[in-house]
């Protein structure tokens, strides 16, 4: 490393180089991102710029290239808390390669989705990332791309699409569904999904599955929207005909703190009396009572999207790979602890 004493003069490509003890290729693919190089290297080429004051000209290189060094993001816009892993782990994969992110938020009813996907390919990125809110906006973006690599991630995906990420919703649901076993549920009553939306749907079946193959009655599903408010209009229902035996599976956090707020104001006690568990993590580190939950992997979805991408990048060949992976699950203290196994 090379005394950085300030100069009037700008520095060049061959001056970081020599600070950074590398060829003045490795600089140039280090800071255009052209070519992978190793992190420690981009790291040690970033730092010697810096020192040097070195500004990489990202717009010669996209005219050079044909490429801009960046990839969009779009997600739904309620889904900002729980896709923050999502985010920060796509992100920081794409900083890694010396991409950008130029992230977009749509609608949670879609209505915006085709502007905000087509603002981007407007902004020629090399690549999306999509988080569609609806099935239908899913197969838009897929014919908007036009062969540019995109690749999709969650649980509202056309069946057309050929390269996405998704949760294992089989896997996800026998591991709740063993623990239900485990602690006693003879039956159980979904609260918050829509049996009339094919996503929803799925995962209503998914989870019926898992527990009727653990001897669990799968029950009625009551369905009255999917937020806080939505928990507690079913509990008002609900409350004074739940059993020992049943446990109420909601679809996600909030409909399942708006149960239990219910229920507890009645008198109901839970995990004793009814047991109460989530399909969807929203708020990790929630203050109260800990609710059984799963814990969706977002950061691995994140990275592998990524991967997708620069595979399609460097192999010039449209991503075309469907990923499914498992959710954890968490346990709190809205369930009884488990009976041993025999």
């Amino acid at each position: 490393m090379t005394d950085s004493a300030p100069s009037d003069e700008l520095a060049t490509l061959a001056d970081v180089a020599s600070e950074a003890g590398v060829s003045t290729a490795t600089v140039s693919r280090a800071l255009s991102g052209s070519r992978p190089v190793s992190p420690d290297t981009l790291k040690r080429v970033r730092a010697a710029a810096a020192r040097l004051g070195y500004r990489h000209n990202a717009v010669a290189s996209a005219l050079r290239s044909n490429r801009t060094q960046s990839v969009g993001i779009v997600l739904p816009r309620y889904a900002t808390v729980f896709l923050s892993a999502l985010i920060e782990s796509v992100t920081e994969s794409l900083d890694a390669q010396g991409i950008g992110a130029l992230l977009r938020y749509v609608a949670p009813d879609g209505a915006d989705h085709d502007e905000r996907v087509a603002d981007l390919l407007d902004r020629r990125v090399d690549g999306l990332i999509v988080c569609p809110p609806t099935i239908e906006a899913s197969g838009h973006a897929q014919r908007l791309s036009h062969g540019l690599p995109i690749v999709q991630v969650g649980r509202f995906l056309d069946p057309d699409t050929p390269s996405a990420v998704s949760l294992d919703e089989t896997s996800s649901a026998g591991l709740l569904a063993h623990h239900l076993a485990r602690t006693g549920t003879r039956k159980i009553i979904t609260v918050g999904l829509d049996p009339d939306a094919p996503a929803d749907a799925t995962r209503i079946r998914s989870v019926g599955d898992a527990c009727a193959a653990r001897g669990i009655a799968p029950g009625a599903v009551v369905y009255r929207g999917s937020d806080l408010l939505a928990g507690v209009t079913a509990a008002e229902k609900l409350w004074d005909a739940v059993t020992p035996g049943e446990t109420l599976v909601c679809a996600n956090d909030d409909v399942a703190t708006g149960v239990l707020t219910v229920l507890r104001a009645r008198g109901v006690r839970v995990p004793d009396d009814v047991q109460i568990a989530s399909l969807l993590q929203l708020y990790p580190d929630a203050q109260g009572t800990p609710l059984t939950s799963l814990r969706h992997p977002w950061r691995q979805m994140g990275a592998e999207a990524v991967e997708m991408l620069e595979h399609a990048q460097r192999s010039r060949v449209a991503a075309r790979r469907r990923t499914a992976l498992s959710a954890d699950l968490v346990v709190g203290a809205s369930t009884r602890t488990p009976q041993e196994e025999s």
